[in-house]
């Protein structure tokens, strides 16, 4: 999906330089290290970037190359920051000032499809060494949330105070969330890209099941005048933005990010024609295709 070929496309989102992997009850949780330092960044102008890394991660998962997957998902990590996985699951909105958080059913964190609102901001807070988040109930049963000083980006930013959360370097993400969400991501894409091309009736149902099977919601955006009328999108999370681009990717006659046809693997091209993510894999489908042919 290149950016500004239709429409003009603006967002935000914060990164850190650097982020590792730390083991917690047998868990691994992705955080910011203790030395990096933020930045603010749209990810429109990196969006063929993106979504190209986030499906090979899944196709990783996928064929359980998981060495490799966990390296990737660093690096992507370190590139565009983390999902953002607080502020993209609930159901209901300001969740700070309410009792309680609502989950949509069979959510990763607990059976249960509403929680404590307390309990569910401590679920992205256990790799806080240093405890820099501070989560208490007021008088008045909101919450309260105390740091030290590490929500500059969401004050430039304007967003909620939950954010000052997920910009925080206490905020963590466990490693299966970041798995789970690229493997369903390039099922997705492989059905969408592949669909109709199926012989096997199952197969092209279990297609479409996936095709329906994902669904995005709470996506805001407004008109921002900047050197032209800009569509200026208000997301919750850095997965609802890698959802949108996924989105407008996949329904576009002029689609950038695509499978191919060889190895499986998703590749950007500005060639609207191109079918393969190189050289290599073009020569070898065309001799797959002369083998075929003699055997005829």
């Amino acid at each position: 999906m290149k950016k500004n070929a239709e429409n003009n496309f603006s967002s935000d989102w914060v990164k850190y330089s650097n982020y590792e992997f730390v083991q917690i009850n047998e868990e691994t949780y992705i955080k910011p290290t203790e030395d990096a330092e933020y930045e603010i960044y749209d990810p429109f102008l990196v969006a063929d970037n993106i979504l190209v890394d986030i499906l090979n991660i899944g196709r990783l998962a996928i064929n359980n190359e998981f060495e490799v997957c966990n390296s990737k998902i660093l690096e992507f990590v370190r590139n565009y920051g983390l999902l953002g996985e607080l502020t993209f699951l609930p159901l209901n909105s300001n969740i700070v000032y309410q009792k309680k958080t609502y989950l949509p059913k069979g959510n990763q964190f607990t059976n249960k499809e509403v929680v404590p609102t307390e309990e569910y901001l401590k679920y992205f807070l256990v790799a806080d060494k240093k405890k820099r988040i501070g989560i208490e109930v007021a008088p008045n049963k909101t919450i309260v949330i105390s740091n030290s000083n590490e929500a500059t980006a969401n004050i430039i930013l304007d967003k909620g105070i939950e954010y000052n959360i997920v910009f925080s370097k206490g905020y963590s993400e466990k490693l299966t969330w970041f798995v789970e969400y690229a493997q369903n991501l390039y099922i997705v894409f492989d059905a969408i890209e592949n669909f109709g091309k199926e012989d096997n009736e199952y197969e092209r149902k279990m297609s479409e099941v996936y095709i329906k099977s994902f669904v995005t919601s709470n996506i805001a955006c407004r008109v921002e005048m900047l050197k032209e009328p800009t569509l200026k999108w208000d997301f919750n999370s850095l997965k609802l933005a890698i959802n949108t681009i996924f989105l407008l990717n996949e329904t576009t006659q002029k689609k950038t990010v695509k499978i191919c046809k060889f190895c499986g693997k998703a590749f950007s091209s500005q060639n609207l024609k191109a079918e393969y993510c190189s050289l290599q894999c073009r020569n070898k489908a065309n001799v797959y295709k002369s083998r075929e042919k003699n055997k005829k």
